[in-house]
Order: C-alpha cells, then structure tokens, then sequence
C-alpha cells in the first residue's frame, strides 16, 4: 500500500531527497512556487503556496510524471507539457484554495517494475550463509515491510523473514515470488496483500483479479512443498495517496474470496481483519499510524495471530 517515504532535508532547506516506490532515489531542487513532499505509492505532491500569475507550474525536470491533478479534483488531469526545455504543469486559472493548492503528480515506475533489486543481495546473503530451518517468509507491501522496522525481534526471533515492499500490488509479488519466497526454501510463507490493488496502485484490476494473483502464489508455493498462510487484507475506510477509492466493500469482497479459498484448498486463513476493525469498518484508531497502515500496537495484536497460523501451518502446537 505503499512504500515508507523518506525525506532528507539537505542543504538548509533547499534540496529534498525523496524515496519512492520504486525505489528511485532522486533529488529535487526547491522551487519558488513552494515545496514538494512525497506520498505513498509513486507519486509526488507539489504544495502551490505561490500560484503562477500565467498559471504554467513548472516542476523539476528530474520528475518523471505519468499525470498530474488537482488533489482535490482527483478526476481532472491537467496537462504536463515540455516548454522550451521546461517541464510545465497547466493549472487552472484561479487558485483553489487561498493558502495551499496541492497538484498530485503521478510518477512512471522505472524499468524494476516489481522492485526485483529490493532484496537481491539480503536473498544471496541468506542462501549463502545457508538459511535456518523452519523459516518462515512473510511476503507483503508496506504493512510487512514496517513491521520489520517496527518490531524486528519478532521476526529473528521465530526466525521469520521480512519480504515486504511498500506500495506493491499482488501483480508485483507474483513477479518476484520466485526470488523471494521459493528460492529460500523456507517452510513456510504467509501471503499478505490486496489493499494497494484495491486502491489501484497499478491500474484497473478486479477483486476477482486480485484474489486470482494471491491463489497463484499459493498454488507457486504449494508446488514446492511451502505451507501456505492466506492472510486477510486489513481494514482499511480511505486511501490518502488515492481519496477517490472507496475500499470497505471490495475488502470484505476479497477477505470473503481469500477465506472461501483457504477452506477449499486446506490452507491456513489468518484473519487478522477482525481483530483490528471498527465499527465503521475501518481500521481502529488505537492501531493505526493512519487509516492503513498499524502502529506498534496495532502489530503486537497482530503478532500472535500470526504465529498461531504459523503454528497450526506447521502442524505445532
């Protein structure tokens, strides 16, 4: 659902580096209309303070934009154009707002679609170092990959293994299975994924679709003896980086999909929706850095739900 973005502000405030989902690491210099700030998933925010009397935004030509938009018009794309060697952003006439209009660039993912780089040399590390028995992969985006900043004695200490990548859609996992789950030989892995899908991280899908991926990488691990872990999507009621998705419902849709799957095909389903629902569908504040994404104590309510599935997996008690 997303990768954690980190901001270093270098040289007194004028050049920000920004992280994004694909792991690019660019620099950008400070402009005069304002600022930019990164945002979940690929994308990057230009915060207009100073809007342009001719209305032309122009942005740093090291920004790679696939669109842009208003963030409060998620509908309207504006036009991004090259201008005399300037990458130009055409706003509408009049500010919306009187302090801060912010315009919501979508970036173009580089050529690692599926961050394949992302935990190459950890893999080699591991495989030659020869691996733990009874490992078990946690594969996942954001959620998992935070988790292991988080809490990482919970992981070296039941000899579990983050594979988690923020911002990533089931399409992406399914792409780097191979690498990051069946060339570990672990003894098991726990498949966590479907909220960047929903929140159409990588365009267009259906939660049919979804769920489809999460099966295949089931099926993959079964094939080669992995026990298999199908995690519930968490609650979630909006997305920041996407505020037109409404998810409760196509949640509930895929959690009903994965479950059904997991009793069918005798795999263990780890629900850790309920444990961390509102009433309002939605995740519960106490958990939750955000509406997405859990906090510590979201994940120590999370942690023995986990090793219990793990557990059962296993065939121990």
């Amino acid at each position: 659902m997303k990768i954690y973005k980190k901001f270093l502000m270098i040289a007194m405030g004028f050049v920000f580096q920004i992280s994004t989902t694909v792991a690019q690491h660019i620099t950008y210099a400070k402009p005069d209309w304002g600022t930019y700030s990164a945002t979940e998933d690929g994308f990057v925010l230009a915060n207009v303070m100073h809007w342009p009397e001719d209305g032309k935004l122009v942005i740093d030509r090291a920004i790679k934009p696939r669109q842009a938009t208003l963030l409060a018009e998620p509908s309207k794309k504006l036009k991004t154009v090259l201008i005399d060697g300037k990458l130009t952003i055409f706003l509408p006439e009049k500010a919306r707002s009187a302090e801060v209009t912010v315009v919501k660039i979508q970036l173009i993912p580089n050529d690692d679609w599926a961050n394949l780089n992302k935990y190459k040399l950890a893999n080699s590390d591991l495989k030659k170092n020869e691996m733990k028995e009874n490992s078990v992969v946690f594969m996942g985006n954001s959620i998992t990959e935070r988790w292991v900043d988080f809490d990482p004695d919970f992981f070296t200490q039941n000899n579990y293994i983050g594979r988690g990548i923020s911002g990533q859609t089931t399409s992406q996992m399914l792409l780097r299975f191979k690498q990051d789950v069946i060339q570990l030989h672990p003894k098991a892995v726990v498949i966590h994924a479907g909220t960047n899908d929903i929140a159409g991280n990588t365009g267009p899908i259906t939660v049919a679709e979804i769920a489809e991926n999460i099966f295949s990488m089931a099926e993959l691990a079964k094939a080669h003896n992995i026990k298999v872990i199908v995690a519930s999507v968490l609650p979630a009621s909006s997305y920041s980086w996407s505020p037109s998705i409404e998810p409760v419902a196509k949640i509930t849709e895929l959690n009903n999909l994965l479950q059904s799957y997991a009793q069918k095909n005798e795999l263990v389903y780890l629900d850790y929706y309920s444990a961390l629902v509102n009433e309002d569908k939605g995740l519960k504040k106490e958990y939750g850095r955000d509406t997405v994404h859990p906090n510590l104590e979201g994940y120590k309510v999370m942690e023995p739900l986990a090793k219990a599935a793990i557990n059962k997996a296993l065939g121990e008690k």
